[in-house]
Formats: C-alpha cells, structure tokens, sequence
C-alpha cells in the first residue's frame, strides 16, 4: 500500500520580523517544517506547516469467552460480563455457531 504524504498546518502567531516566523517553525517543529506568512491579511500571520505524525496503530483485538446469552442476559449484559473479565473488554451475544454465546473482545 502507497504511503501517503500528509500535511499539518499550526496557526503561530504575527509574523514579526524577517524569518522569525521560519525560526518559530523550525523551533516548534523540526528542521523540516515551513513558516510561511500570508500578507494579504492585516496583521500578518504565520503559518507552520510540516509533516503530520503518523497515528499509533489500532490495538490488537483478542477474543474470550463471557459464558451463554439468555432472555435476561442479552447484549449489555454480556458487554458487562466482558468488561469485568478482561481489561477494556467488551461483548455481544452470538447465535451463529449454534449456542446463543456471549462473545468478547479485547485489546492484547
């Protein structure tokens, strides 16, 4: 799959004097990032722009078990059985297998 360039931009302020809008950049985002100041506004103001950080990856998702749905335990039950037996779990009750099953997700 391509990558995909991406590109932030951050509001800094007035321009001020000649680069110091670049300078305030490069302070707040690397060597690699461009001040630019847009003139066509009263005051001036400087632009940051540079390259966006790339977002962590989704967590990996485990699967468990949260016993048997019923009439009295549907969905939100079976997400609070999956809550309380693991960390950021969570349910839904699934019958396609046969057995109406409580069926848990949860980070790794």
């Amino acid at each position: 799959m391509p990558k995909v360039e991406a590109y932030c931009s951050e509001g800094i302020g007035l321009c001020g004097k000649q680069n110091e809008c670049e300078q305030r950049c490069h302070a707040s985002h690397g060597p690699g990032s461009q001040g630019s100041c847009d003139y066509t506004i009263n005051p001036p103001l400087c632009t940051c722009y540079y390259d966006c950080p790339e977002p962590p990856p989704p967590p990996k998702m485990c699967n468990g078990g949260g016993g048997l749905c019923t009439i009295t335990c549907k969905d939100q039950c079976c997400s609070d059985r999956c809550a309380t037996k693991f960390n950021q779990g969570r349910g839904y009750c699934d019958n396609s297998a046969g057995p109406w099953l409580c069926q848990c997700q949860y980070p790794c």
